[in-house]
């Protein structure tokens, strides 16, 4: 399974933001939060810690998953 692909993301996931392009919304690179849920076009929609909610856009931001219950990180970079 390719890095970053659609599969790779789940609800309940930890994100961490590293790039975002929306300049009047973006929660700020490092911003963490939990993956609510993926709609039919695939954005992938986020509880951010900062109390905001808003969706990871494929193909515009970047993002790795965190996964908390290791050590290790798999980026979640999209093309």
């Amino acid at each position: 399974m390719k890095p970053g692909s659609l599969t790779n993301v789940k609800k309940g996931d930890r994100v961490q933001l590293i790039y975002m392009n929306d300049p009047y919304s973006d929660p700020g690179e490092g911003a963490t939060g939990t993956v609510d849920c993926i709609d039919d076009i695939g954005t992938i929609h986020v509880f951010w810690d900062d109390g905001s909610r808003l969706g990871l856009i494929i193909g515009v931001d970047r993002w790795k998953i965190i996964d908390i219950s290791s050590e290790d990180e798999k980026q979640g970079e999209r093309p």
